[in-house]
């Protein structure tokens, strides 16, 4: 790692500075570097890496933004444990004469005056943030000065690029930074922003910096020359400018390649970079997925293995992996992650009665945890320094996807191709990937984007972002339309075991056998459809057309078996917990201590849903007539409305006098209010 440049860390500027001339700053003894001053000076500024003594004055500096809303305060254990962090501005009084200015030079009087901090976000991109000036040491350069020493640690610790949400872009603009999208960061929006209180009222932009300028860069070959050519590409032996170094690339290869770079540019993209050596793409056959491929290989001058997770849905894998392979990839990987999908995923959702805004059963996002987890351990084993996903930078998939990989392996670099390409759409990606030989069918405009898995089949995009317009019925993939559903109604009987189901109509199956054979019984019947608006977690709204009939079976079945064994305070909150656990789901947050922490108490809920639900099905609907179980707290003699010994009547005029106690002390007292008014107003 190359040193500091320590020319960035200056002495104050301005008013405050009398009579300074720097020299190159010197070491103390305890390692700190100090500006030498010459002259009569009375104060100065040093900018020093911030120690745990600091804390204080950091916390106090940060909350005096913060007031103002400038920052989000931080508190001691937070500054404290990101210590190492921090950069601090220390204000130094000095005695005339003196030749050097540092506390730990000197035992002059000295203050904090201002601090800043980076805080990464994965192995190539820092976030700059906690920056705070005094409000007394403002105007004199002192904010310039810290984001010029964080800038320059930032590249010291090879970064590639630096940014920051601010509400004073003109500021970061004298800085050296620009104007940058959100969706460019979305590991700063989905970490922290989405906890903000100001989220929906956002006002801050953000703005960056690139850091590591003038490296070599990786270019798009032809097949000829491809092997050779990224071979030195990666070797670090042909820069932008077409140098050829140690002479290996002909000159008139390298003048060739360079005119591919700038027709390259000017189709709008970056030039490639060559810091991922393989990259593990989650591949799904897909338009995105598919012309990732190529333009991974191409901008990365990597290698690329594609990993497909078999989790339900209705394709030919084997041409999925042809269809990889002819596209560029070395490799495809598949897994078969049915059962595990049922078993570990499917089934705890189940228990926990999560369904997101009352509709949505969440198939798509209970789905990228799996696929991500099992993404990561593929990179691990075939030694890839990268993984890749094809989500959009507006959708929810992204988020889910990254914040896995962040819990699997944080030292993974993550690549989303949706947003560093150039591309405007669909047909402009449709357009790349057939010019590079991906097999497609015809574009058509509108296309609508499917997802299929075990547990559902939905539609969005197309003519469903018309929310007058109604769905066609071959929009439905499952299920049947009312019309065409029996005329006869058909009974499944679910057995659970622990909130577990096990069995059907007395038959034992496994996890994912049971939700197919479900989802087959279901769809004949028309069971599971809607036709809903959802709020995504970015702020959008989106429709979606979603078939689930073997979960909505499921639902109501165990749903019912809950109001015969749970006791009314557990039910009740646990009817919370279920919105919790939808929306921490739905947020991609499955590897987190909240979902742990959430499933812990799902699961002691559990211990008596033990028994059996048959369900009805008829015309899209599905009926809970019959339960039973075996730990069941329901008891007819107490139910009844017939006269028995079991129940006292009379034990209720107690019960209700004593619950209404609060509402008949409060209407006595309005009484007294009411009649007092009338009083004086008669007088």
């Amino acid at each position: 790692m190359a040193a500091p440049n320590w020319a960035c860390w200056k002495p104050l500027r301005g008013p405050r500075r009398l009579g300074l001339s720097p020299s190159p700053p010197a070491m103390t003894a305890s390692g700190s570097r100090i500006w030498r001053a010459r002259g009569p000076v009375a104060v100065t500024v040093i900018i020093r890496p911030a120690t745990l003594d600091d804390v204080p004055a950091i916390v106090m500096l940060i909350a005096q933004n913060a007031r103002k809303g400038g920052l989000l305060p931080r508190d001691e254990a937070s500054v404290r444990a990101h210590i190492g962090n921090f950069l601090v501005a220390v204000q130094v009084a000095l005695d005339e004469g003196s030749s050097e200015a540092g506390p730990d030079a000197l035992g002059a009087p000295s203050r904090i005056v201002g601090c800043g901090s980076l805080l990464p976000m994965n192995a190539t991109l820092v976030e700059l943030r906690s920056l705070a000036v005094d409000e007394a040491a403002r105007g004199a350069g002192i904010g310039q000065r810290l984001v010029a020493a964080l800038v320059e640690e930032a590249r010291r610790r090879r970064f590639g690029t630096i940014f920051a949400l601010t509400r004073v872009v003109g500021f970061f603009e004298r800085c050296g930074f620009t104007v940058a999208p959100k969706a460019f960061f979305p590991e700063k929006v989905w970490n922290d922003c989405v906890a903000c209180p100001m989220l929906e009222n956002c006002d801050e932009v953000a703005v960056m910096m690139p850091l590591q300028q003038g490296e070599p860069g990786a270019i798009r070959v032809t097949p000829e020359d491809r092997e050779r050519v990224l071979q030195a590409i990666q070797a670090g032996r042909i820069a932008r400018r077409g140098v050829s170094r140690e002479n290996l690339i002909p000159l008139e290869t390298v003048a060739r390649l360079t005119e591919e770079v700038k027709a390259h540019r000017a189709q709008g993209f970056a030039v490639p970079k060559r810091d991922v050596r393989k990259v593990v793409l989650a591949y799904n056959g897909g338009l995105d997925s598919s012309a990732s491929v190529p333009w991974l290989i191409e901008h990365y001058g990597c290698e690329v293995i594609c990993f497909v997770a078999d989790i339900g849905q209705r394709e030919d894998f084997e041409a999925i992996r042809q269809k990889a392979l002819r596209t560029g990839a070395s490799k495809v990987i598949i897994k078969d992650l049915r059962d595990e999908f049922a078993n570990e995923y499917l089934f705890p959702l189940i228990q926990s009665g999560a369904i997101y805004e009352n509709k949505y059963l969440l198939g798509a996002s209970i789905s990228r945890p799996l696929i991500a987890k099992h993404q990561v351990a593929v990179a691990e084993a075939e030694g890839a320094d990268a993984v890749a996903h094809g989500a959009t930078g507006k959708g929810n998939d992204q988020v889910r996807f990254e914040l896995t990989y962040m819990a699997m392996n944080p030292k993974l670099r993550v690549i989303a191709p949706w947003r560093e390409w150039a591309f405007n759409g669909w047909q402009e990606v449709y357009e790349y990937a057939r010019s590079r030989g991906v097999p497609l069918g015809k574009y058509e405009k509108g296309v609508y984007t499917t997802d299929e898995n075990l547990w559902h089949f939905s539609h969005e995009g197309g003519r469903l972002e018309d929310l007058e317009y109604e769905p066609e019925e071959c929009l439905w993939e499952w299920t049947n339309a009312i019309e065409e559903t029996p005329d006869q109604p058909e009974y499944v009987e679910v057995e659970f075991i622990n909130g577990i189901p096990k069995r059907l109509n007395g038959v034992a199956l496994g996890g994912a056998a049971l939700i197919e054979r479900l989802n087959e019984i279901g769809s004949l019947h028309g069971i599971g459809r809607a036709d809903l608006v959802e709020n995504r977690l970015i702020g959008m709204k989106v429709r979606r057309l979603d078939e689930a009939p073997g979960g909505i079976i499921l639902r109501v079945a165990h749903q019912s078996l809950e109001e015969i064994t749970l006791d009314r305070e557990t039910m009740h909150f646990k009817q919370m917990v279920a919105l919790k656990y939808a929306e921490v789901v739905y947020n991609g947050q499955w590897f987190t201590p909240l979902r742990d922490a959430l499933q812990a108490f799902v699961t002691v809920t559990q211990r008596d849903v033990t028994g059996s639900a048959r369900v009805k099905l008829f015309k899209g609907n599905a009926m809970v007539v019959q339960r039973r179980a075996a730990y069941s707290l329901y008891r007819e003699d107490l139910a009844t409305f017939n006269t028995d010994a079991a129940y006292d009547h009379d034990d209720a005029d107690g019960f209700v006098k004593l619950y209404g106690l609060p509402m008949r002390v409060k209407a006595q007292l309005d009484r007294r209010r009411v009649t007092r008014a009338t009083s004086q107003d008669a007088g």
